[in-house]
């Protein structure tokens, strides 16, 4: 039977409602349906869960303030539902800490009466620190303090790390002469947060005045012995580590050949350093001003040298590889010179290589040493170990994650198949370290060592470690210079360029993935200025198909009035070279084409510029030769240079004027020190000798091509820009600049590192020795001017130069001071 439709049932029971709202119906009790008693229906009770044993039924988070509960249970371990497991709680206590904004946490453990478990973390929150600021100190005191000291804006206030920041500030200022420095710290609510304050008492700074050695041996200066000291002159004053420098001291003396030596006693006197604006104390003679805070230490040494060794006789025992006659003649040191253990080791060192450079990389030399007490000679016995022969298996370059293999190996000497040879190794480390890619001092130092695998006992692994430096310059300037005043400047530089990668990169839509590596340099630049206006670009391979050849291709664009006329020359060029003797020896062959316009010469230009405006042009092959020697082709602190230039610019070339002209030059660096961080003071001396002659039918060397002399380094710092020159009355009665046909330059200079490092801030001082002479002029040495001073470097961050010189024979109407000057570099 089919059920009625909805329509249907609306219609019978509407009239029922109705009837029952209004008591319609008259039904008799009689009539009445009987009523039904409801039949209650069983309620069936839930079966108690089965709680496992040590479950965790829940994990509570007590002392959280601004942290929310739930960012902390998010990195636990220990959960709800979970098995209880102890090494679990052991590291979420851990991971709360390590969190940064909590300290002191600890955990319970309260057991339910169903035998679960509920897990609290009890955790102390630290406020957020608002600021951290160090008080009583200047800016040069407190910027290392601000990369010292852990606690920061921005982090959670740690009791520990704040303690351990105030004994790390007390230590810093103690390492240099503070000795009694103290350090508290004061915490101030700001706004529900912590501003920290640091308070540094100073107190004097102790440092050592001088170090005296009584009874001091002939021949050795007192230099010698400070090397090794920790508390040396001009350091700060550690009395405990004095008993190192005692020991310090018996060991140079015993490297120098006094191997008896001792020492008598050690005292430390302690004076004043007086300071200009103290109050004098008198104590002793008149004459001896004396300060009251006893801030200055002198050392005294008292010495029991003894007698000197001397080199006994020398014998090999275990040498087959070599006679023991080929062995004495590489040790090189005769019988009778002073026992010094540099020496002897540098002999020794030549002794092993005339077998380790034969392949025996596991070779050495044990030294036993015999005492002649009677008459003070030190006799060597030399046991030789040769082991096993070795060739060079692979060879495994790592670190160089940019530059690719092939610039390294074609650096290497040594391929796979070559007997080991530590001569090589050494010429392959220089080779690699003067392509100027990678990082080389005493915290990065490019390594090669050897590995020998076990599953090839005849062969030797070279495994290479190096660590890439910055190569590229993306630079915008906006500064000063004294030679052309306000300039903009913008340029790319990349010292390890691949142009075969860039340009499959232009077709394959991806110029980034393969654009670097090569080793090749490219360099494009433009300036302004009031005067100038330059754009140039170049590209050099130094070794063109991994080969010794090297191209290089330029051109670049001037747009000059640093001198008393416009000149804008346009000049494309095409260098070829060949590289010779492990690349030192280098010969280049250069074709130049210059296109020049001279125009608006002014009334004190010389004679011929003022009747010369015009249109000219040359054509020029230029003959090239450099020996290089220098240890980094950017920053060098050590090596010399020496290179020649001959220019001809005559038929069947043609060209607005014939001429030749050649170049001299020459650079030598001496390292005089060097510090912990690898930063060397070195003496540099260059010098530079040029000429230029007319060929053919030309009876002077044109105005725009003769030398001036001047301006920043590497000219002479001296005189300004184009100021060193001969001079001449003109046409229209003003003095003339008119160049000259002969230039000679010599520059000494000292350069030490601030900064400790060879990329930091360096300090010059300079002294320059030059001048220009023109057509038919005598030249003599007395003609040189001088000019000394100082300046200071910036030679990577910023490369800024500021130099201020002293003339020291200015004439009439020359300025006797100088100030060159470069600065406004910004580079990212």
């Amino acid at each position: 039977m089919s059920r009625p439709s909805r329509s249907c049932r609306l219609r019978h029971s509407v009239p029922t409602l109705v009837a029952l709202a209004f008591g319609l119906g008259g039904l008799a009790a009689e009539d009445k349906p009987p009523v039904q008693t409801p039949v209650p229906v069983p309620v069936q009770t839930p079966k108690p869960t089965t709680v496992k044993p040590n479950e965790v039924r829940e994990v509570l988070i007590v002392g959280a303030k601004a942290y929310h509960p739930d960012r902390i249970r998010f990195i636990l371990t220990t959960r709800a539902g979970m098995i209880f497991d102890p090494v679990a709680l052991a590291d979420d206590v851990r991971a709360i800490e390590k969190m940064g904004p909590f300290t002191n946490t600890r955990s319970d453990i309260t057991r339910n009466a169903d035998g679960s478990l509920t897990i609290t973390f009890h955790v102390i929150e630290q406020p957020y620190v608002s600021g951290v600021d160090f008080a009583d100190l200047g800016y040069f005191q407190r910027s290392p303090l601000e990369k010292l000291v852990e606690t920061r804006a921005g982090s959670w206030l740690n009791p520990l790390i704040l303690e351990n920041d105030r004994r790390a500030i007390e230590a810093h200022f103690q390492d240099k002469g503070y000795r009694y420095v103290r350090v508290t710290v004061r915490q101030e609510n700001d706004r529900g947060n912590v501003q920290v304050t640091f308070f540094t008492n100073l107190g004097p700074e102790i440092k050592v005045a001088d170090v005296v050695y009584l009874n001091l041996p002939p021949k050795v200066f007192p230099k010698q012995l400070n090397l090794g000291l920790l508390n040396g002159p001009g350091s700060a004053y550690h009395p405990e580590l004095m008993t190192f420098d005692q020991g310090a001291v018996v060991r140079a003396l015993q490297e120098l050949g006094w191997l008896d030596a001792r020492l008598n006693a050690t005292r430390a006197e302690i004076t004043d350093y007086v300071r200009p604006l103290d109050e004098r104390r008198r104590a002793g003679p008149a004459f001896v001003p004396d300060g009251e805070k006893n801030d200055s230490v002198m050392l005294v040494y008292d010495l029991a040298a003894g007698e000197r060794y001397y080199l006994g006789s020398v014998s090999f025992v275990g040498n087959t590889i070599a006679s023991g006659a080929e062995l004495r003649e590489a040790f090189e040191l005769a019988e009778g010179v002073p026992f010094k253990r540099s020496d002897i080791d540098r002999a020794v060192e030549r002794a092993r290589r005339v077998i380790s450079n034969q392949g025996y990389a596991r070779c050495d030399i044990r030294v036993d040493r015999g005492l002649d007490l009677v008459n003070r000679r030190v006799n060597l016995v030399l046991h030789v170990e040769e082991g096993r022969k070795y060739k060079i298996g692979r060879v495994d370059i790592h670190g160089n994650y940019v530059t690719k293999d092939a610039v390294v190996r074609r650096a290497i000497d040594l391929v796979p198949g070559d007997l080991w040879n530590d001569d090589d190794i050494d010429e392959s480390k220089r080779q690699i370290q003067r392509t100027g890619l990678f990082k080389h001092n005493p915290m990065r130092p490019i390594a090669l060592r050897p590995r020998f695998p076990a599953d090839r006992p005849d062969e030797a692994d070279l495994r290479i470690d190096l660590e890439e430096d910055s190569t590229g310059t993306l630079n915008f300037q906006v500064g000063y210079s004294s030679a052309d005043g306000v300039f903009i400047q913008t340029g790319f530089g990349e010292r390890n360029f691949n142009l075969q990668g860039f340009i499959t990169g232009l077709f394959d839509g991806d110029v980034t993935r393969d654009w670097r590596g090569a080793g090749q340099n490219l360099n494009v630049g433009v300036q302004w200025s009031e005067n100038t206006t330059n754009a140039d670009v170049s590209w050099t391979n130094p070794h063109v198909m991994d080969g010794p050849f090297a191209l290089t291709l330029g051109y670049s664009y001037v747009n000059s009035r640093r001198r008393a006329w416009e000149e804008r020359r346009s000049i494309p060029t095409v260098t070829v070279g060949r590289y010779f003797f492990n690349n030192d020896l280098r010969l280049n062959l250069s074709y130049a084409y210059s296109d020049l316009e001279v125009l608006d010469a002014e009334s004190d230009a010389p004679n011929d510029a003022i009747f010369g405006e015009g249109k000219y042009y040359h054509n020029s092959l230029t003959l090239g030769q450099s020996f290089d020697r220098l240890d980094n082709p950017r920053m060098p602190t050590r090596g010399y240079q020496a290179s020649a230039s001959e220019t001809y610019g005559g038929d069947p070339l043609s060209g607005s004027s014939e001429y030749w002209s050649y170049t001299l030059k020459g650079d030598y660096f001496l390292p005089l020190i060097e510090g912990e961080q690898g930063g060397v003071t070195y003496f540099h001396v260059n010098a530079r000798w040029s000429q230029i002659r007319t060929l053919g039918d030309d009876d002077q060397v044109p105005f725009y091509q003769r030398y001036f002399g001047g301006g920043p380094s590497p000219r002479h710092r001296g005189f300004e820009n184009d100021r060193l020159s001969p001079t001449e009355i003109n046409v229209n009665g003003n003095k003339a600049y008119v160049g000259g046909t002969t230039d000679a330059m010599v520059s000494a200079e000292i350069s030490v590192p601030v900064q400790g490092i060879n990329e930091g801030i360096r300090l010059a001082f300079f002294t320059d020795w030059g001048n220009v002479w023109g057509a038919g002029d005598s030249i003599s040495a007395n003609d040189l001017r001088t000019a000394t001073g100082f300046g200071i470097r910036f030679p990577i961050m910023i490369p800024v130069a500021l130099d201020f010189a002293w003339l020291l024979d200015a004439e009439d109407g020359e300025a006797n001071t100088q100030i060159q000057f470069t600065l406004g570099q910004f580079r990212y």
